[in-house]
């Protein structure tokens, strides 16, 4: 199964960033991170923050993942990071249409990254994940990527 990237649509974009800022939010408080009250004020900060000129944000893409019949299965949103003598890239956002999912097209978008990195001569691919997003976390473990860093907290309340 084989999938490729093609930039994103300013209509899908729209549409792809109102609805990331409530999933975002809803992730940050299943996480423990933010209160329901917060969390939509801190998602659109962020969001607005990162890309503020949408599609045209500098030194970051977002492609809509297509299969080989070019059928929409979703989508990846990276940032380009210069270190030293590297370029890095870091994925903000990849996520599969609902019922794309369980299909293969998950590891197929990270092969096609992976090509893509290489044809760019990325040195590295950085990514977070929230600690209950089990099916993710097994992806990337199977895809070779090491926890780097590890957050923990403890609630008292």
């Amino acid at each position: 199964m084989k999938v490729r990237f093609i930039p994103m649509k300013q209509e899908t974009f729209e549409d792809y960033y109102l609805q990331s800022i409530h999933e975002y939010a809803m992730e940050h408080v299943k996480a423990g991170n933010w209160t329901e009250s917060e969390a939509l004020i801190n998602a659109q900060e962020q969001f607005e923050s990162l890309l503020p000129n949408g599609l045209d944000t500098k030194e970051h893409e977002l492609f809509t993942i297509v299969n080989e019949e070019r059928n929409e299965v979703g989508m990846i949103w990276l940032h380009h990071q210069h270190r030293l003598e590297e370029t890095h890239i870091f994925i903000y956002d990849i996520k599969l249409h609902e019922a794309e999912q369980g299909k293969g097209y998950g590891k197929a978008a990270m092969k096609a990254l992976e090509v893509y990195a290489e044809s760019m001569e990325i040195s590295q691919i950085g990514l977070h994940v929230f600690a209950h997003n089990k099916t993710a976390l097994g992806l990337y473990k199977k895809m070779g990527y090491e926890t780097t860093d590890l957050v923990m907290k403890k609630r008292l309340i």
